[in-house]
C-alpha cells in the first residue's frame, strides 16, 4: 500500500511538473507551483519571491494564505547574513522547525510568529537563482522526508518554467518595443488602436491622438552625427514616458515622430495637458544634450475620435495636418489641434 501511494504521488508530481513547464504565462506558473507545493506540505500558507541579482532584491510575486498586511510589503533587500542570503549562497533547501526567537528574519515571507515553521527552497536554473519558494505553517512541526524530496523535485521543474516564462515575456516585450526609444513600436500602436477605438465607440467616449515631431531633427543629425541623433531619440523616449499619464500609451511612429494615445480624453483636455505640462516636460528631457549648444524642441498635432476620424489612419492624418499647421504658425506655441478648441472646455 505504501509503495502504491508513493508511486501515485510521483505520478501526480510528474503530471504537475509537465503542466508547469508547458505554461508560458508567468503568473499562472507561479500560482500552479505554489498551490502544488502547499498541497505536498499540507501547509496553510506559502509564497514565491523572484530574485533580481542586479538589484539584490527579492519580490513576492505569488502568495496564498496571508493577510493584506503581508501583501503590502512585498519587496526587500537580501541582507548579508540573513536566512535568504544563506539559502542563495548554499542553493539548498532550508528547514526551520520553529522560527520562534530567531532574529535573522528581515523579509515579509518569514516574519516570526509564535511557533511558526518554515521551508525555504531556492529555485535554481542553470546555476542561477531565479527565486525562492517559501512554505509556511502557523505551528511548529517536523517535515516528512518524502514530502521534502517531492518539494525539491517540484522546485527544479519550477525554476525551468519560471525561466522559460520570463524569457517568453521578454521576447514578447521586444516584439512590441522600439529598441531606441523604449516606447511601443508602430505595429503595437496600431494593435492598441484596434482595441481602443471599438472601446471608445462602445462607451461613447472621445479619444485623442497626438503626434510629436522633433523640430529640425535632420539638421541636428547632420551637424552632430547619427550617434548624437540616436541619443536624442533615446532622450525623447525617456522624456515622453515620464511626461504622459499612466493611462496614456506612447509609441515611435517613425523617424523622429512619436504618437501618443490619450484614452477617454477630449480634444480640449488633450490640448490643455500638452500646453500646461507635457510639451515642457518632453523638451526638458533634452536638457542633458544641451552641451551641444543646440537645444531641441518639438511640435505637436492633436486630433480626436470621433469628430476627426473613426479609424486609426484618419486620426493620424488629422493629427499630422494639425502638426504641419502648427509648424507654420508659431503663435500657438507649436501645438496644433485639428479643430479650434475652447479653453474653457479644457478642464476635465
Amino acid at each position: 500500500m505504501a509503495v502504491l501511494k508513493a508511486q501515485q504521488r510521483l505520478f501526480d508530481l510528474i503530471e504537475t511538473s509537465r503542466s508547469v513547464v508547458s505554461q508560458l504565462d508567468l503568473d499562472k506558473v507561479l500560482a500552479l507551483v505554489l498551490k502544488k507545493a502547499m498541497g505536498i506540505m499540507k501547509a496553510r500558507s506559502g509564497s514565491i519571491a523572484l530574485y533580481s541579482a542586479k538589484t539584490g532584491t527579492m519580490r513576492i510575486s505569488a502568495h496564498r494564505g496571508f493577510s493584506k498586511n503581508f501583501i503590502a510589503d512585498r519587496e526587500w533587500k537580501v541582507r548579508k547574513g540573513g536566512q535568504t542570503a544563506r539559502v542563495l549562497r548554499d542553493r539548498s533547501i532550508a528547514i526551520l522547525d520553529s522560527t520562534t526567537n530567531l532574529s535573522f528574519f528581515s523579509n515579509p515571507s518569514s516574519v516570526p510568529t509564535t511557533g511558526k515553521s518554515l521551508v525555504c527552497v531556492p529555485l535554481v536554473h542553470a546555476h542561477e537563482v531565479v527565486g525562492m519558494l517559501y512554505v509556511d505553517d502557523l505551528t511548529s512541526r517536523k517535515y516528512a522526508r518524502g514530502d521534502l524530496q517531492s518539494l525539491e523535485i517540484l522546485a527544479s521543474f519550477s525554476a525551468v518554467a519560471i525561466h522559460h516564462a520570463k524569457t517568453h515575456d521578454q521576447l514578447k516585450q521586444q516584439a512590441i518595443t522600439d529598441s531606441l526609444t523604449g516606447l511601443f513600436n508602430r505595429r503595437c500602436f496600431e494593435d492598441i488602436m484596434r482595441r481602443e477605438l471599438p472601446r471608445a465607440r462602445r462607451h461613447k467616449r472621445e479619444l485623442s491622438v497626438a503626434l510629436v515631431d522633433v523640430n529640425d531633427f535632420k539638421k541636428y543629425n547632420d551637424a552632430f552625427g547619427h550617434q548624437a541623433g540616436d541619443e536624442a531619440l533615446s532622450a525623447l523616449g525617456e522624456a515622453v514616458r515620464s511626461a504622459v499619464r499612466s493611462t496614456d500609451l506612447a509609441a515611435r511612429y517613425g523617424g523622429d515622430e512619436i504618437v501618443i494615445i490619450l484614452p477617454e480624453t477630449r480634444l480640449a483636455r488633450a490640448y490643455s495637458l500638452f500646453t500646461d505640462r507635457i510639451k515642457g516636460e518632453i523638451e526638458s528631457g533634452f536638457a542633458r544634450l544641451s552641451e551641444r549648444d543646440a537645444p531641441l524642441s518639438v511640435t505637436i498635432g492633436i486630433a480626436s475620435y470621433p469628430l476627426d476620424g473613426t479609424t486609426t489612419r484618419q486620426l493620424v492624418l488629422a493629427a499630422d495636418k494639425a502638426l504641419l499647421a502648427a509648424k507654420k504658425d508659431k503663435k500657438n506655441g507649436s501645438i496644433g489641434c485639428s479643430r479650434r478648441v475652447v479653453l474653457a472646455e479644457a478642464t476635465p
